[in-house]
């Protein structure tokens, strides 16, 4: 075996090919570890340097191949310089994009071997310095990873539908309370003559509404939410995203006196559905109490399903708007590795200590949201 390390942006750029071509092969699922996402969130936020996205970061992409000279897999990893109390910094090994906007991360292989697996760790030990491994987004359902380790918390969960009847869902899924309210609020739309159309995009289609899906968004702040297009960075990496998945990328939108009132943006990826970002307009008065955001995804849902994927995802958190659609949770755990320096000993046992202390917390608020024994 031997590995190969990408490690400028010119590399990362040749070998685009190989890579896209590997995922095919191999059936990669997880969206943000494609070439077209890990490319697209390094060209806008590699070269950003802040406490969320660390400092310097240098691309360090591994891809490990057989004695057949086969790819076998690829580990899309990064070094991150991090920064203790403003005066020390210390290296980590990281997942590109795990720093913000991923939903999984993982290798990119299939039937990779725990030998196979264990020699791209020890090929990293021996080649590079760093304080520690700290790789997040790591999803349940992940065959290379022992997520039963001491070094392996849970930090934050995906709510996900599996393939399913849209009606079928609509039974099996949906809490007693929200298919009551969707009723509720279809009797009121008929009953006060309010017409609410929806219109859904592909591609390029989106950008033609995208001054007033960030209005939309931006409106979270009139609930005291954020809205991710504060950020003009964010801005341009969803563009750029929306451009290269083209029409893999979906947006569905809801008019009202045509008005943009709600959207919800995500991307179709080897047949499951991976929602984004979404909001509702809270500066329409009239819609107070028609709970547009769950309209908005019953009909995307009901789009999504008909198209045939195998699952779809509601993007990273628990929140309870999410688990009125599901009570099925996908665990996204963080994985954590002492390093090669001769102060990894000590950073190691100080972030696994507040990994344990997420994990609490998380694992608290999923049972007080989803108790025990239920479904």
């Amino acid at each position: 075996m031997y590995v190969k390390a990408i490690t400028t942006e010119k590399e990362f750029d040749f070998v685009k090919n190989e890579w896209i071509n590997f995922e095919k092969k191999v059936d990669n699922k997880n969206i943000t570890s494609s070439y077209l996402w890990q490319m697209t969130w390094w060209q806008h936020f590699g070269h950003v340097n802040n406490g969320q996205y660390g400092y310097d970061k240098k691309l360090y992409i591994l891809f490990l191949y057989n004695k057949k000279k086969e790819l076998r897999a690829i580990a899309p990893f990064c070094i991150v310089k991090r920064k203790y109390k403003k005066i020390f910094y210390y290296k980590v090994v990281e997942f590109i994009a795990q720093q913000w906007g991923a939903t999984y991360l993982d290798f990119i292989s299939s039937n990779l071997s725990k030998n196979e697996f264990d020699y791209v760790f020890d090929w990293l030990k021996k080649n590079k310095k760093y304080d520690y491994i700290y790789l997040s987004c790591i999803p349940e359902f992940t065959s290379n990873f022992d997520l039963k380790g001491e070094n392996a918390t849970v930090f934050s969960g995906c709510p996900v539908i599996e393939r399913e009847s849209y009606s079928n869902v609509r039974e099996k899924y949906y809490s007693k309370r929200l298919k009551q309210k969707l009723n509720r609020i279809h009797r009121k739309m008929i009953r006060e003559d309010t017409y609410i159309n929806n219109i859904i995009m592909n591609g390029e289609n989106i950008l033609n509404f995208f001054n007033d899906i960030v209005l939309v968004s931006n409106s979270k702040k009139y609930s005291g939410k954020h809205s991710i297009y504060f950020d003009s960075k964010k801005i341009l990496f969803i563009k750029d995203l929306i451009l290269n998945f083209s029409v893999k990328c979906n947006c569905i939108l809801l008019f009202y006196n045509k008005k943009l009132c709600s959207y919800n943006l995500g991307f179709y990826y080897h047949k499951e559905y991976f929602a984004f970002d979404a909001a509702y307009n809270r500066k329409i008065v009239e819609l107070a109490n028609y709970s547009i955001g769950n309209i908005t995804f019953d009909q995307l849902l009901e789009d999504t399903l008909l198209q045939g994927i195998d699952k779809f995802c509601f993007g990273t958190g628990i929140d309870s708007y999410k688990l009125e659609f599901t009570k099925k949770i996908c665990k996204i755990y963080n994985v954590l590795y002492k390093g090669n320096t001769p102060i990894s000993g000590l950073i190691y046992k100080k972030r696994l200590s507040m990994d344990r202390h997420i994990e609490n917390n998380f694992l608290k608020e999923l049972n007080e949201k989803i108790p025990q024994g239920n479904d």
